[in-house]
């Protein structure tokens, strides 16, 4: 089973592919059935949205699983000042 799942071109009228990770796929399906639900369709919006959702669901993931670096407003604070980012 692949990794991925892609939509050509044609169906976007785009000049590239555009490929989903099997999470971004899932919250592409139900996105767009949500607006077709209502009666609208928006495939960029849908695409967007499958793909915040996936990063959040990636992220809330990483954090559970302790792999995400958490700082103190003060440790942010050096952090920042340290790289000269501002």
């Amino acid at each position: 089973m692949s990794d991925t799942q892609t939509l050509s071109p044609e169906i976007l009228n785009v000049t590239e592919n555009v490929t989903f990770t099997p999470l971004e796929l899932k919250y592409f399906v139900l996105e767009l059935k949500d607006m077709m639900a209502e009666g609208k369709f928006d495939l960029p919006k849908v695409i967007r949205a499958a793909r915040f959702y996936a990063d959040i669901e990636r992220s809330d993931k990483q954090l559970k699983e302790g792999k995400v670096i958490t700082f103190t407003d003060d440790e942010w604070e050096k952090f920042i000042n340290e790289q000269n980012l501002h």
